[in-house]
């Protein structure tokens, strides 16, 4: 006992110095209320109560409720029963992702089944039949590959398929893993370690009294334990002691119910009367929260630091996330009257506040003890409207609605009863010009302090926002009519000479124009972005440097310049500081945005107060934010994104398609596995798509964008929603892809999902093999058929050009027979004519042999009658000369020629037919072909007409012709 005293004087002694340093350091002040988000029952919809909670690698909480394990992504909640719908009392996650729970008379896990849907797998089966009835599971350590449970009578180890059962006798009031192995606290002072497969003792420690209820790691191989009843003990080298504190009884009283290490050394304890406790590393209560600091209720059951540092409350009605590591926290320094704040200083290393119902004072100091309350003290004289605090010449000005009065430390002295004090000017070291609700007010210095000195005349408007130019000028804004430049002097101190400046000068217009001190000279702000005047030209123009760093045309209500030279905006809808580094002949200027911040400044009447480069005021309409620069940023800066599940949507119910957690090789991981992409039937194209970010504090700081590839190749724009629908996709293979944005341009990686919509089973393969085989089949039976077709128009054809031949060919024999009938007709004629013509010549040598005859004839008669020879001699040479054969011949074969030509060759038939005729049979065959008579044959053939008749006869003989046959009708006929 005198070691352990020895080491408490020596733990006391560093907090002292470490408070002896601390009043040197930067302000980390504990005075504001840390951002707290309230989870209610209706929103995460389970049970009222939550026991335990744990975190998966991928951000995703899971905590120990009354109706299952409930799960929580960011923004969406979920509920899991266990088997037999019992209440979770505990849960713990090993490095693979599976989620151990304890139920009454139950245990398990769940682990994502192929859909990615979170399955309850349990354990109770692996008992012995005579251990399952073993009601609550309080508490759960994971210790390599095996987990521990632990009932009030029994440990129940579960390692390769197995569970053991350990029963070391009495109550067991507690399980904890430390460094120095699995030790369980039974029937209060008895602490037993693991070793060698059973439970042995360790040591005894009767000053505990009560259940173990939480482990914090400290420092080294050192670990804090919270008990019930008796506030804190430390355990080291097998031993354990009290760790005293200056608010023990405070403990003992409230009970501490449940504990958990910080992430910055501190340490939560939740108390079961009193709400939270943040212990610091002095052993002080650092924060005190209760119900009415903004947490649900003062029942803690479970403390939990997620890995961004946020101390997560299982309440028993309700959830709770206090963003310790918030660098805003919230001051509100009327109570329950939450007034509305407007100004603010840091005076004669006091805090003074001024909001609508008063100002309010404090010391600045680093630590507020939670436990004296209240902090902060109202001014007397005070009450009403406040609406500046100056700090001019060691002096505080306070404007208020009555008027204008000096505040020190503990006295309210009022200045002048001119009604609305707005704000204070320094004009020279003897004078201060005021604008108030209805012109300008000049004040006098006196000694040190300063009193009224008179009201000028010239300006009788509201003169809320003023400032004094580099050339001494003053510049009042007017939000509803425009500028005024005001000039003064000292020698002509009662006057003033004001100019107006609207539109006409430049204003974009003469309404929300306001005016701000940076750099010392006036710039203002417009609802067209900050403007600069040229005194020369009178003109207003666009200020280039802000409108690079603000954005052309935005809309500028408010600007402050700190110590540091550096720039607080209020512009549009977004709160920030231009940090201005001063490079020599260039500025460069960063732009950082506050998302915290957005619309919780007062509109119309935003104020900030950079008190120094760490701490900054901001009024807000109830109460002040402080921002602490000087605070760490969160401890996990990695921006994580989830999708959280993927719903079939249709008319009857929604399906899932995906439960959160993708899972490879029996393994939580972060991306899908490529061999088990869903495919969708036919039809199922209606999905929504659930994402979120596991960034606790805010989510409404982070925006979403996305693509479906497959669809589109371009990314939507950043956007709030957490969720996207696609409807009547059309079958083939699609990747969902998603990304996050921190404001401030953090960026988390994309997260993708991949699936493909089968087609129809008219569009499917078979389908399309049926369709190329009924294609194929259509396609030869055209082809059979064109070429039935073909065979058949060719026949047709065929048959048509034979009947179009054959009637050509008719049509020819037409013509022919009329060319031959014609020709006929021609031969015919021309037969007749040479007939005629041969008949012509015919008689002409029948008459002239008649002639002739008659000539020999009558020649005869004269030779017998001449009896003179010399006559007679001539005579006769004539009677020789007429009976000249060879003349006659001659003329036959003229005639034969002639008689052929039109008689188509009759004699050379007649010779070939007849050879045994006669030349002379050949004269007289002729003769009758040319149907002369027997009378007209004789002379032709120099014969008398018996002779020709002799002639016939032996022709008939000749030709075999019977009697009774017609002799000419026969040699027509040949």
């Amino acid at each position: 006992m005198k070691k352990l005293h020895c080491n408490q004087i020596k733990v006391l002694l560093l907090v002292f110095m470490l408070l002896a340093q601390g009043e040197g350091v930067a302000q980390n002040t504990n005075l504001g209320i840390p951002p707290i988000r309230n989870f209610p029952k209706k929103i995460y919809k389970a049970g009222t109560q939550n026991w335990d909670a744990t975190q998966l690698e991928n951000g995703v909480l899971f905590f120990a409720n009354n109706e299952g394990l409930l799960q929580f992504d960011g923004y969406y909640w979920r509920c899991y029963p266990v088997a037999n719908k019992t209440v979770v009392r505990a849960v713990a996650a090993d490095t693979t992702g599976r989620v151990f729970v304890g139920a009454q008379s139950e245990l398990g896990y769940f682990f994502p089944s192929e859909n990615g849907r979170l399955t309850y797998h349990s354990l109770t089966g692996l008992l012995p039949s005579d251990k399952k009835n073993f009601e609550d599971v309080w508490d759960i350590e994971i210790d390599g590959k095996s987990v521990f449970f632990r009932t009030n009578q029994s440990i129940l180890k579960y390692s390769n398929g197995q569970i053991e059962v350990y029963e070391p006798g009495g109550s067991i009031n507690a399980m904890v893993r430390t460094p120095v192995g699995l030790i369980i606290q039974r029937n209060f002072s008895d602490i037993l370690r693991l070793e060698q497969g059973a439970f042995q003792p360790l040591f005894q420690l009767p000053e505990l009294k009560s259940a173990i209820t939480g482990k914090m790691n400290w420092k080294g191989d050192t670990l804090l334990v919270s008990s019930l009843k008796n506030g804190l003990f430390y355990l080291s080298n097998g031993k354990m002691a009290p760790w005293p504190t200056a608010h023990d009884a405070f403990f003992k009283e409230k009970r501490i119910y449940c504990a958990t290490a910080l992430p910055n050394g501190q340490l939560a304890l939740g108390t079961s009367l009193a709400g939270i406790c943040v212990i610091d590393q002095y052993k002080r209560i650092f924060r005190r929260l209760d119900k009415s600091k903004g947490i649900q209720n003062n029942n803690v059951l479970h403390t939990f630091a997620d890995r961004s540092g946020n101390l997560w409350l299982g309440l028993d009605n309700g959830i709770d996330c206090v963003v310790l590591q918030s660098p805003f926290t919230t001051i509100i320094p009327d109570a329950e009257l939450q007034g509305t704040a407007y100004a603010a200083s840091v005076y004669s290393g006091n805090l003074f506040l001024g909001v609508s119902n008063g100002v309010y004072q404090t010391p600045w100091l680093n630590y507020y003890n939670p436990e004296k309350s209240p902090v902060f003290k109202k001014m007397n004289a005070t009450d009403g409207q406040v609406w500046n605090l100056a700090q001019i010449d060691n002096v505080l000005l306070l404007g208020h609605h009555e008027g204008c009065f000096k505040l020190t430390e503990n006295t309210c002295v009022p200045i002048s009863t001119e009604p609305g004090a707005w704000t204070f000017v320094r004009l020279t070291d003897q004078y201060v010009l005021g604008g108030a609700y209805s012109g300008l007010v000049l004040y006098r210095k006196s000694g040190n302090d300063w009193v009224f000195d008179q009201k000028l005349d010239g300006l009788n408007e509201s003169c809320r926002f003023m400032v004094k130019d580099m050339d001494g000028a003053i510049w009042v804004a007017h939000p509803y009519r425009g500028l005024y430049r005001v000039e003064w002097s000292e020698s002509k101190k009662s006057e003033i000479k004001v100019a107006f400046f609207d539109t006409r000068q430049g204003l974009p217009s003469n309404l929300n124009n306001f005016v701000f001190q940076v750099a010392s000279r006036a710039v203002f702000a417009t609802e067209n972005g900050v403007y600069r005047f040229d005194k020369q030209k009178g003109l207003f123009s666009p200020d280039e440097d802000f409108e690079r760093t603000l954005g052309k045309g935005s809309r500028v209500r408010y600007l402050k310049e700190d110590t540091k030279g550096h720039i607080w905006f209020v512009a549009d809808k977004e709160v920030g500081l231009l940090e201005v580094d001063d490079l020599g002949l260039k500025k460069e200027v960063r732009k950082k945005v506050f998302p915290e911040l957005a619309e919780k400044l007062v509109a119309g009447f935003e104020f900030i107060y950079p008190q120094s480069e760490n701490d900054v005021f901001f009024g807000a309409e109830h109460g002040f934010i402080h921002y602490n620069a000087a605070k760490k940023e969160s401890l996990d800066t990695t921006l994580q994104l989830v999708l959280s599940q993927v719903m079939v949507r249709n008319h009857t119910r929604d399906s899932m398609l995906f439960g959160g957690f993708f899972v490879q090789n029996g393994s939580l991981t972060t991306q899908q596995n490529p061999d088990g992409l869903p495919m969708l039937d036919a039809g199922i194209n209606d999905l929504l798509f659930c994402y979120t970010t596991t960034t606790f504090d805010d989510p409404a700081y982070v925006q979403y964008r996305f693509r479906l590839l497959g669809l589109s190749d371009s990314w939507s724009e950043w956007s709030a929603e957490h969720a996207r629908n696609f409807t009547s996709l059309a079958p083939g293979s699609y990747t969902f892809e998603v990304q996050a944005c921190q404001t401030g341009g953090k960026e988390s990686s994309i997260v993708r999902f991949s699936f493909r919509i089968r087609p129809p089973w008219y569009a499917g393969t078979i389908a399309y093999s049926i369709y190329t085989l009924l294609i194929l089949g259509i396609f030869v039976g055209f082809l059979l058929r064109q070429r039935r077709k073909f065979e058949y128009e060719k026949e047709h054809l065929t048959v048509q050009h034979m009947q179009i031949t054959a009637e050509q060919q008719k049509e020819v024999e037409k013509s022919k027979a009329a060319m031959s009938h014609l020709l006929n007709e021609k031969l015919e004629a021309e037969i007749q004519f040479k007939n005629k013509e041969l008949a012509t010549a015919t008689m002409h040598l029948v008459q002239k042999g008649e002639i002739l005859q008659t000539v020999q004839e009558n020649l005869g008669q004269i030779l017998a009658k001449s009896t003179n020879p010399a006559v007679k001699k001539e005579i006769q040479q004539l009677l020789n000369l007429l009976n000249y054969d060879a003349k006659l011949d001659e003329d036959w074969e003229q005639f034969a020629v002639h008689f052929d030509q039109v008689h188509v060759d009759f004699l050379k038939r007649l010779r070939e037919k007849h050879p045994q005729l006669s030349a002379i049979d050949h004269k007289l065959c002729a003769y009758l072909r040319m149907n002369l008579t027997t009378k007209e044959i004789a002379p032709l053939m120099n014969i008398s007409v018996r002779g020709v008749e002799a002639s016939r006869y032996r022709l008939r003989k000749k030709l075999g012709l019977p009697n009774d046959a017609n002799l000419t009708e026969a040699i027509a006929d040949l």
